[in-house]
């Protein structure tokens, strides 16, 4: 799989995932962004380069919108 791909399409997905999982385990909105922003963090500087942040803070972005989500569903 090439980083293109794991970026664009592989990384969103597991996002998603993850944050949909995490809130339904944890009851807790804020936890699962914080995760992805401290383990996409870690990537940045282990696999990928610095202008890989951009991405991290997008990731940041779609967990906190996931997790609102399923706040305000569980309501």
């Amino acid at each position: 799989m090439s980083e293109f791909t794991c970026v664009l399409f592989f990384c969103p997905a597991m996002v998603f995932i993850a944050s949909i999982i995490g809130y339904i385990i944890f009851k807790k909105w804020f936890v699962m962004p914080i995760t992805t922003f401290i383990l996409f963090t870690i990537l940045t500087f282990t696999l990928f380069n610095e202008s890989f942040f951009s991405w991290v803070i997008i990731y940041t972005i779609i967990s906190i919108v996931v997790s609102f989500l399923m706040k305000m569903r569980h309501a």
